[in-house]
């Protein structure tokens, strides 16, 4: 059974309401194969976790000025980032040497406006308005 974060949701139009982007944008991003949006016959339905991948690419877009090559990369980069995390977080290590690895790499997620665990990295990290939020267990 899917869970909450990857059922399909919210047909095309919601899910443009929800980031303020047109539907067309929507369905440039699926083509260009950022997102996977499952489908009911010819119904799109986004659910969180894609809704959350545009926010993120909304960001990148919007303030960071990136073209799709530029999205690419920072998704590719972000996922590996993330599963480096995850894989540092079980790995076998002292605390400390995990818990500097793991803000090292939270700074790093920080700057590509992913904010982990709703935690701004502690070491000196500015305050910005960061959309995208990922739950790490």
């Amino acid at each position: 059974m899917q869970g909450r974060r990857t059922q399909g949701l919210y047909i095309i139009s919601v899910a443009a309401q929800i980031l303020d982007m047109h539907p067309q944008t929507l369905r440039k991003y699926e083509r260009a194969g950022f997102i996977e949006p499952p489908r009911l016959g010819t119904l799109r339905l986004y659910s969180e976790h894609d809704i959350a991948q545009l926010r993120l690419i909304k960001y990148l877009v919007e303030d960071l000025g990136l073209n799709l090559a530029g999205i690419e990369l920072a998704l590719k980069l972000t996922k590996r980032l993330l599963a480096t995390r995850e894989s540092v977080d079980h790995a076998d290590a002292s605390a400390a040497q995990k818990e500097r690895t793991i803000a090292a790499l939270d700074r790093i997620l920080f700057d590509l406006g992913i904010i982990v665990n709703k935690d701004e990295p502690r070491e000196g990290a500015s305050r910005r308005d960061h959309p995208t939020r990922i739950t790490v267990r």
